[in-house]
């Protein structure tokens, strides 16, 4: 059984993250803000790259495809933990994770990954 979610301390995590895909350049005020928010959560960076991936990628990762108008400035808090809650609500019927993992890549998409490596160096 896997521990409840501590949305106190997992909900400033996810809108730091949420930042990764922004339509708008970052800058380096930006990035200290994420690794900032990153350090203070207490996560190691193995968690953390797992929230990025299995819980904030797949609700964000849209707005920076090709299609998308992509939002620039980012999401609240409010709306990013309402986004991500409800995917996983979603993710936990068998026929949605199965049809996440089949149609959803498992990479980021190529801007999210430089910002996280510039995050990682942040963080290391």
């Amino acid at each position: 059984m896997t521990e409840p979610l501590n949305l106190e301390r997992r909900a400033p995590v996810w809108e730091a993250l949420s930042e990764l895909f922004v339509g708008k350049e970052l800058q380096d005020y930006d990035y200290a803000g994420i690794a900032r928010t990153l350090r203070q959560s207490g996560y190691s960076l193995e968690e953390l790259e797992k929230v990025l991936r299995e819980e904030v990628a797949p609700v964000f990762r849209s707005n920076l495809s090709l299609l998308a108008i992509p939002e620039m400035e980012g999401w609240t808090q409010d709306t990013v933990v309402k986004e991500i809650l409800a995917y996983l609500e979603r993710e936990r019927t068998g026929l949605s994770r199965l049809l996440s993992h089949l149609v959803m890549p498992r990479t980021l998409p190529d801007a999210a990954t430089k910002r996280w490596q510039q995050i990682r160096v942040l963080l290391s």
